[in-house]
């Protein structure tokens, strides 16, 4: 009788301690979610927000997580981005033109299992596909619409069984969908202060605050980038001929052409009144001409309409290219070429004006490279 006595008692205490860890599992796994929470919603930009969000294996027993967001309207990627590019591989992004399907079969919570790993392999790298033995996937939704959806992968198949229930990480994704939205709205605000409110290019801030940017990315990663400055020939006579309305439309057409002959990484904005700076990252010298010529061509053979008068326009274009610029400080004792990007940005716009100056007085409608100085 003792016997049995204390073996109950030993089941009993065993009983208790499993559910005792799984009391403090639960109680680690809710302060991980709380922490976690309050770290994506108080995220400083989409760079903080994605290092969050693609990066947290290990607070929740994760392989390998996967983002893929709704783009509607091509602008999400663009204002989520555009200073971040290829910072983060598991970050994606599909349109209701060509992904309608995988939108529309997104369920409203969370599933689980191994059958998903088939079912969005195609959210999933292709080499990576059979290390993975079950997933959970997360849709992503504000209110009736869908904002995208993530994938949580682990190599372990019992990891995320379909019988599992799923209000943990129903919580999960609707925290995740409010951070991403609200990441949205908030570069949208920083968008609208960015663009020229006539033209709808860039303004001059944001082109200051890019190019620096880009130059040090394009220093660090050892590819070439080109700036070019471009100015309306003889502007100031259309004004004083047509009047500022149709200069103003002048300038509208010009950024809209621009806009379709470059890529939609590159940068135009304007730099004040009728001149232009465009950035080409990750562009050659000659390439670069061959896009300056363009602009110089479309923009010579584009006619307004002006009271029954036909107006033609003229631009000249400065080029400057970063491997060209001729970087001082050189360590003369090993010939070794230290690069300093401070101050490079600036070096960089000199020369493209400088070269927009020699192709303004040398005749005008021309492209002009800025030479590397001996």
């Amino acid at each position: 009788m003792e016997d049995k006595r204390l073996e109950e008692n030993r089941q009993l205490r065993e009983r208790l301690d499993k559910l005792l860890n799984e009391a403090r599992r639960n109680e680690q796994t809710q302060n991980s979610f709380d922490n976690f929470a309050l770290s994506i919603v108080a995220a400083q930009g989409p760079a903080e927000l994605f290092h969050l969000l693609l990066e947290y294996e290990k607070s929740f027993r994760v392989d390998e997580i996967r983002l893929c967001l709704v783009d509607r309207y091509h602008e999400v990627e663009r204002l989520l981005t555009e200073n971040y590019q290829n910072d983060y591989p598991g970050l994606s992004f599909i349109d209701t033109e060509t992904s309608r399907q995988h939108i529309f079969d997104l369920p409203d919570y969370p599933i689980l299992g191994t059958r998903i790993i088939s079912q969005y392999d195609w959210l999933i790298n292709a080499d990576g596909n059979n290390h993975y033995q079950s997933a959970a996937l997360l849709p992503l939704k504000r209110g009736n619409k869908v904002i995208g959806m993530q994938l949580l992968l682990s190599k372990d198949a019992s990891r995320y069984d379909k019988s599992d229930g799923t209000a943990f990480l129903h919580k999960l994704a609707a925290m995740t969908a409010i951070s991403i939205e609200n990441c949205i709205n908030h570069q949208r605000i920083l968008d609208m202060g960015y663009h020229d409110g006539l033209t709808n290019a860039y303004n001059r801030r944001y082109f200051d605050e890019r190019l620096k940017h880009e130059v040090d990315r394009c220093v660090r990663n050892k590819t070439d980038l080109v700036c070019l400055f471009i100015d309306v020939d003889f502007f100031k006579k259309v004004n004083d001929t047509h009047g500022h309305q149709v200069g103003d439309a002048v300038l509208v057409r010009l950024v809209t052409l621009m806009q379709e002959l470059v890529r939609s990484s590159d940068i135009v904005a304007r730099y004040g009144g009728e001149e232009f700076t465009i950035i080409l990252p990750d562009t050659g010298i000659q390439l670069a001409r061959e896009v300056a010529e363009r602009i110089r061509s479309q923009v010579a053979k584009q006619a307004l309409i002006i009271d029954d008068d036909t107006l033609s326009i003229t631009v000249s274009i400065g080029l400057a290219s970063l491997s060209q610029i001729k970087i001082q400080n050189t360590d003369n004792k090993n010939k070794s070429l230290q690069i300093n990007t401070d101050g490079l940005d600036q070096q960089l716009l000199s020369r493209a004006d400088e070269a927009l100056y020699q192709a303004k007085h040398t005749g005008r409608n021309q492209v002009v490279i800025k030479k590397m100085l001996n």
